[in-house]
């Protein structure tokens, strides 16, 4: 079962008004879909005689002779046609002397069999219009990443002496706390620095016991 062909046309006002009218004998729409279904939707290698190129996704190869025959009009008009769609940016063309490129770019995709093909010549209106999307809050956003990234805040560092920032820890150096515990470079030397008279008579015993179990091993 064959499954129908679909794309995504996006024309603005101008180009659909040109689009709904004919002119010198020729409908303009149909002309449009023609190219449409010549347009390769996948990448490869094109050679005639004399001349040889890759056509990519969205693009056909096809002269204005073979285009005239297509169209059922004469070259002329076929050119005017296609310069009319190249000033409304509906396709882009170039020509050698051997045949044209005509490379689509008011088609943004096309879905067949179930798979979606992007057309890389069509610009989202996002990118052609910037000045309607207004980037988003750099600050906010960075606030919530360093947030996230930091083991410690600085500003509460400060407030509070009991957060011990990640380089003080590595450094084996902690802030003294309000509470009268003691840093840890004190802690493994065995002085304190207490504030009140109980912390001094822990520290005292503390000092007392480590030094009675040095002279028990110094006298084994």
């Amino acid at each position: 079962m064959k499954h129908e062909t679909y794309y995504c046309l996006v024309l603005s006002e101008s180009q659909a008004r040109f689009l709904a009218t004919s002119k010198y004998g020729i409908d303009r729409m149909k002309a449009l879909v023609s190219l449409i279904g010549e347009s390769s939707t996948s990448y490869h290698e094109y050679k005639k005689k004399g001349f040889e190129t890759y056509v990519q996704i969205g693009q056909v190869v096809i002269s204005e002779v073979e285009l005239s025959r297509l169209w059922g009009c004469d070259r002329k008009t076929v050119s005017r046609v296609l310069d009319t769609m190249n000033e409304l940016e509906l396709v882009t063309t170039e020509q050698n002397n051997r045949t044209s490129i005509h490379t689509l770019l008011c088609v943004s995709a096309w879905y067949i069999n179930g798979q979606k093909i992007l057309n890389p010549f069509y610009v989202p209106m996002k990118d052609r219009f910037p000045e309607d999307n207004p980037p988003a809050n750099d600050n906010a956003v960075n606030t919530v990443a360093d947030s996230a990234d930091s083991t410690v805040n600085p500003a509460q560092s400060e407030q509070n002496p009991a957060i011990v920032s990640e380089e003080n820890v590595r450094s084996g150096q902690a802030h003294v706390e309000d509470d009268g515990r003691y840093t840890s470079d004190n802690a493994a030397s065995g002085v304190c620095q207490p504030e009140g008279k109980k912390e001094i008579e822990t520290c005292h015993s503390m000092r007392d016991q480590q030094t009675d179990r040095t002279n028990q091993l110094e006298k084994k």
